[in-house]
């Protein structure tokens, strides 16, 4: 399951490189959380769509430094 979910994870993340927000939104459950480490956590698809209008005018740049999965749960950490 696990390397399932990194593929997932890894299709989202491309999608968002190539600025298709919606198409990394599919991959959102409703209740999804997006945490940024020492800042704030962003709880709901909605509230995920609503940063990205504003913060992802232009696609952003990123690097994945590392995926982890274990059994269904799965956290990227990047630049």
């Amino acid at each position: 399951m696990s390397e399932k979910n990194k593929a997932i994870l890894e299709a989202a993340n491309a999608a968002i490189a190539q600025g298709n927000n919606e198409v990394f939104l599919s991959f959102c459950a409703g209740d999804t959380k997006w945490t940024f480490v020492g800042d704030k956590t962003l709880k709901g698809k909605e509230a995920v769509r609503q940063w990205m209008a504003t913060m992802y005018i232009e696609p952003p740049k990123f690097m994945v430094a590392n995926l982890i999965a274990e059994d269904d749960f799965v956290m990227a950490l990047s630049r």
